[in-house]
């Protein structure tokens, strides 16, 4: 006889399984991270443009700076408008990030990066010297695979 009742043990497995295909779906995303890309563009698109919550507006509001320094004022910018209007204007950014000479202000205005991960990108360059190609970027705690191809058209690396 076993200590566990059939019901607990159809919760345990709806669990277990639940578990195992988080797993399975991180796995993949790790995997494919082009195709992901390309199916989160699609989604993006797909979305209607349906007025945002009043909750979800009042975040939006709570989450913009109250007076961003010089340097943040476009990322805080970048971030108040919507999803679209906000890959149209990381597009339309003509001057690329120079990876070995930006300082953590500047990399926060590249989509993806927040503060910590600039912090960490400075301190990366300081601790192991300047980077040789994006690729050099995996060496960051914390910079998906993901982030470094979106970043690769928007930075450069200068000796």
């Amino acid at each position: 006889m076993t200590p566990y009742t059939r019901h607990q043990l159809l919760v345990l497995l709806v669990v277990l399984l639940t578990a195992g295909l988080g797993l399975a779906v991180g796995h993949w995303r790790r995997a494919h991270p082009t195709l992901v890309e390309r199916v989160e563009q699609l989604e993006r698109l797909a979305a209607p443009d349906a007025p945002e919550s009043p909750t979800a507006q009042r975040r939006a509001v709570g989450a913009l700076p109250r007076a961003a320094p010089s340097g943040l004022a476009s990322h805080a910018r970048t971030r108040s408008l919507a999803p679209r209007q906000r890959s149209q204007a990381a597009q339309a950014a003509p001057v690329p990030v120079d990876l070995n000479h930006a300082g953590a202000a500047e990399l926060v205005g590249l989509p993806g990066v927040g503060p910590a991960l600039a912090a960490r990108i400075v301190a990366a360059r300081e601790a192991s010297g300047p980077f040789g190609a994006v690729d050099d970027l995996r060496r960051v705690r914390g910079l998906p695979r993901q982030t470094i191809e979106r970043l690769r058209a928007m930075v450069r690396i200068t000796e």
